[in-house]
């Protein structure tokens, strides 16, 4: 009698894990759980597979204009008014620390920008020639008229950049913008910090 209830409990033990590990499975997968926003641009992309640093800035609103490559390819052909394509990675620190001036600048003159998360889709450097992160593009009738490649500090280059660009006008500045990660530089380091965070979610 009292091995038979020793494997009762065992069995509901192990019925209890399973349930859990589905059920932690099952919320995981759920887009709408990563953030408390629900914001989810990576449509194409399960939200298990998510690389962590792309999650953990899921509820900033300063990454809310990003889209997967195909409909940033189809944007660009597609956009004959003109549009800005913010090419970045949230493991790269010059990225960061761009992205706040970029946004003030995009309010300010009213442009039309969409972001591409180069972690989540590598081939995008090869689709769009970059070379490294950040690199404003500016695209008219499908083809590139201009890019910015760097952080330049502050949101009046990006400004005077974007309107340039929406006027017509060749943009010219004595500030040589020079932060900006190389793209094959950053693959290795992109890639160790996926995996610390492969393994700390493991743990």
């Amino acid at each position: 009698m009292g091995n038979k209830f020793f494997y009762v409990i065992v069995g509901l033990i192990i019925v209890g894990f399973v349930a859990a590990f589905f059920l932690i499975r099952d919320y995981q997968s759920n887009p709408d759980n990563l953030s408390e926003s629900g914001y989810y641009p990576y449509t194409d992309i399960a939200a298990e597979d998510l690389n962590g640093p792309t999650v953990d800035l899921l509820d900033n609103e300063n990454y809310h204009f990003n889209q997967t490559l195909e409909e940033v390819v189809e944007t660009v052909q597609n956009e004959t008014d003109g549009v800005f394509v913010y090419h970045w990675s949230p493991v790269c620190q010059f990225c960061l620390n761009a992205t706040p001036n970029l946004i003030e600048a995009k309010d300010q003159v009213d442009a039309n920008l969409v972001q591409l998360n180069l972690l989540e889709y590598q081939m995008a450097p090869q689709v769009f020639m970059i070379a490294s992160t950040p690199t404003l593009v500016y695209y008219e009738n499908g083809q590139e008229v201009e890019r910015l490649e760097g952080d330049p500090g502050n949101s009046e280059v990006f400004a005077e950049f974007m309107q340039a660009m929406i006027d017509g006008e060749t943009f010219v500045t004595e500030e040589n913008v020079e932060e900006s990660t190389d793209i094959e530089d950053a693959t290795d380091e992109e890639n160790e910090e996926v995996e610390e965070d492969t393994e700390n979610e493991d743990e």
